[in-house]
């Protein structure tokens, strides 16, 4: 069977395709989380273990310039070849690499091993959420979008738990390889029920726009990263700000010229689509205060042990896991209008969770910050539910795929900035002023950036964003009564 994506619907699948299907995506979002989760957890001690600790930031680095980079990339590569080839080959080379990660006793090959894993993943990490809004009918999308949230947050919580115990067991091998467990029932399934599809004739993969992309973040997040480090006025650090900075600045008008451009700039002329990357972004820029300064301010300034600050998040996973699938069947019955309900909330979730944790110091209650985090777990409940399938329905049916990736896109950069911008903030503050003052003043700092951003999607949401929604069904209602 040969089709494009734009010719794929819920009549193109038996009820065992979609079924399979599903079983096929749920099994790369698996594979994703845990190896998100898991490889964070243990970096510390494999590099140790190859005697290249003091790699970490770099490594760190290359795995989400791979993941930033090819997520755009692996959109288009849908679009050209479609789903099935890119989520074989690229789940292929993603096999390899994780099989080869146990034997990777030297940093080359284990940061061959980590840009592949993620370059490959970054190709199909946005697949599961185009073939939910294929396989399914429209009004169930947003339940299949809660399936995938909540094996998400799953996988998160065992990637990074299983990591950590089966390390402390001795069993680093088998804590690099459980997440491969996922891609082996995945990339069966949608490859053997997916439809081959032809490759187009009438989009292309745009190299010089691939290049301007790499060259843009790779010139701003390295420097970002190595900033702090080196020092702002370093020659390198400048470098690459300039070359990230213009080579951005040659992709916008580059893009403006091939026929089938890496990123359609056209996208951006729909306004609501672009306001929802803006809230997406921002939405999302908590994610690093939480997973990182959370469980550093309870040990540091708390004194409480790791086992306390690991169970921190244990109630957010839980939220994680079983709210989305409710949240996707009431936001199936309207979307438009339970989309902006679930971001306004989402916001103000996060907004008032690190506002309560900006005043975090030795006497806090453990259960308080539980209760504050667990209010992030709503929020991401809510977010990670609605955004995708809203934008499908703001996009043009040939900007499906590329459309889709750039959620992902705006995801990964989100967390690769706010990780660097917290990383500065708490830093600066840390060593401007010595022991738990400094370590407290910089948490704090970390946990008021996240509680702007929060009532920042909360405003824009509220004040922008739903009144462009309302115009548009209003739009669309006159047209169809025409």
């Amino acid at each position: 069977m040969n089709n494009t994506n734009n010719k794929l619907s819920y009549e193109s699948f038996s009820n065992k395709q979609r079924t399979l299907v599903t079983i096929g995506c749920l099994g790369l979002i698996f594979s994703t989380g845990a190896y998100g989760l898991s490889l964070a957890t243990i970096q510390g001690p494999l590099l140790r273990s190859i005697g290249a600790e003091s790699a970490f930031s770099l490594v760190a680095i290359i795995g989400a310039l791979a993941m930033c980079i090819m997520t755009p990339i692996g959109g288009r590569l849908c679009d050209i070849f479609g789903i099935r080839k890119v989520v074989l080959v690229g789940g292929i080379i993603a096999i390899i690499s994780g099989l080869i990660f146990p034997f990777a006793k030297n940093l080359p090959l284990f940061i061959a091993c980590y840009f592949f894993l993620y370059l490959a993943e970054g190709a199909f990490i946005t697949s599961p959420y185009i073939m939910a809004n294929i396989i399914n009918k429209p009004k169930d999308v947003p339940k299949m979008m809660g399936l995938i949230s909540a094996m998400l947050g799953l996988s998160s919580f065992l990637g990074s738990y299983l990591a950590g115990v089966l390390t402390d067991h001795n069993m680093m091998t088998l804590a690099i390889l459980f997440p491969i467990i996922g891609l082996l029932v995945g990339v069966p399934c949608i490859a053997l029920n997916y439809p081959s599809q032809e490759r187009s004739t009438s989009v292309k993969l745009d190299i010089p726009g691939i290049i301007l992309l790499v060259l843009t973040l790779a010139g701003i997040l390295l420097g970002l990263n190595f900033g702090p480090a080196a020092g702002w006025s370093h020659p390198i650090v400048i470098t690459c700000f300039i070359v990230g900075i213009l080579s951005l600045f040659v992709l916008i008008w580059y893009e403006k010229k091939p026929e089938s451009p890496l990123i359609p700039l056209r996208m951006f002329k729909n306004k609501q689509y672009t306001m929802l990357l803006v809230i997406t972004f921002l939405v999302v820029f908590y994610m690093s205060a939480v997973s990182t300064y959370v469980p550093r301010s309870v040990q540091d300034i708390l004194q409480q042990s790791v086992t306390v600050s690991g169970t921190i998040t244990i109630p957010r996973t839980i939220i994680t896991v079983l709210l989305p699938s409710f949240v996707g069947v009431w936001l199936s019955k309207n979307l438009a209008k339970n989309t902006v309900i679930s971001l306004v909330i989402a916001g103000l979730c996060i907004g008032i969770a690190f506002t309560g944790l900006i005043y975090v110091g030795p006497h806090m209650p453990v259960w308080f910050i539980i209760v504050m985090v667990g209010l992030t777990g709503i929020a991401d409940a809510f977010r990670s539910v609605c955004i995708t399938p809203e934008a499908q329905t703001l996009l043009a049916p040939k900007d499906m795929g590329i459309g889709t990736s750039f959620i992902g896109f705006v995801i990964s950069l989100s967390n690769v900035v706010s990780a660097t911008v917290d990383g500065i903030a708490y830093d600066t503050l840390r060593l401007s002023v010595p022991g738990i003052p400094g370590i407290t003043e910089g948490v704090d700092t970390v946990f008021l950036i996240a509680a702007v951003t929060g009532f920042a999607t909360f405003l824009i949401t509220w004040l922008v964003y739903s009144n462009m929604s309302k115009k548009r069904l209003k739009k669309l209602a006159e047209e169809k009564a025409q």
